[in-house]
């Protein structure tokens, strides 16, 4: 057998396994392509109500833009499976909001909602838990502890009562969690969640954080955030700390 056939044969061989191994996960997509669409809210108006006009980016890939319409919804098609999706609103009348970050699976993500918070409701809130927020240094994040099921898109409250919230890495207790009432208010004294389900934490210093909610007998989706100065970060529902049974 000649050996320069045999050496040449074995090279082509490890070539095209070394090919075959750049189509695996390397941290990145490479599983093909997937959509993420949903509808922005005005906070506590109502589940038919909906934000027109509102400017969504896709905050891994800024390129990547849309305007909601009248009916308030947006859709991004061509995005790689298995990449983390952010995505951001921004409005002249409500205060600039972004989501949870999502790992983008082949059936991808329905239904990825923002609550948008005018600026006298964001500053409101901020006065009612004794702070001012720091747009230069810090974020606000929120998200809703809910039950199986509900989302914005029900009528009336969501949240699983009685559930606890941490984040990691941890923040010192003045940062939160503080928890809202089912007057839709957050409310310091209360060291649970109420039928509203909201949670929020305050002067955020900037960084990446994993919420947990924790109850008895029930088990939740856990929720990244990205926090980045000046942005309020709300993981709304159905992309919250959702109850899965």
């Amino acid at each position: 057998m000649n050996r320069t056939r045999v050496l040449a044969g074995c090279w082509t061989i490890l070539a095209l396994a070394a090919l075959a191994g750049c189509g695996g996960d390397g941290g990145g997509g490479g599983g093909g392509l997937t959509a993420m669409r949903g509808d922005a809210f005005p906070f506590n108006v109502g589940a038919d109500a909906r934000l027109p006009g509102a400017t969504i980016t896709v905050l891994e890939h800024p390129e990547r833009t849309s305007v909601t319409g009248a009916d308030g919804h947006f859709l991004f098609e061509g995005l790689e499976v298995g990449d983390d999706a952010t995505l951001t609103l921004e409005h002249p009348d409500y205060h600039r909001i972004q989501t949870g970050t999502l790992r983008l699976e082949v059936a991808g993500a329905e239904r990825v909602t923002f609550q948008a918070v005018n600026p006298l409701t964001y500053w409101g809130m901020g006065l009612l838990v004794g702070m001012i927020p720091d747009e230069r240094n810090k974020c606000q994040m929120v998200t809703t502890v809910t039950r199986v099921g509900k989302s914005l898109y029900d009528e009336g409250a969501h949240g699983e009562e009685g559930a606890t919230v941490t984040i990691d890495p941890p923040l010192p207790p003045e940062n939160g969690p503080i928890y809202f009432g089912s007057n839709v208010l957050p409310d310091p004294s209360l060291t649970e969640t109420s039928d509203d389900g909201g949670v929020v934490f305050v002067q955020v210093p900037p960084g990446e954080y994993t919420w947990t909610a924790t109850k008895p007998g029930v088990r939740f989706a856990q929720v990244r955030m990205k926090c980045r100065a000046g942005w309020l970060v709300n993981a709304s529902p159905p992309w919250g700390l959702q109850a899965l049974d």
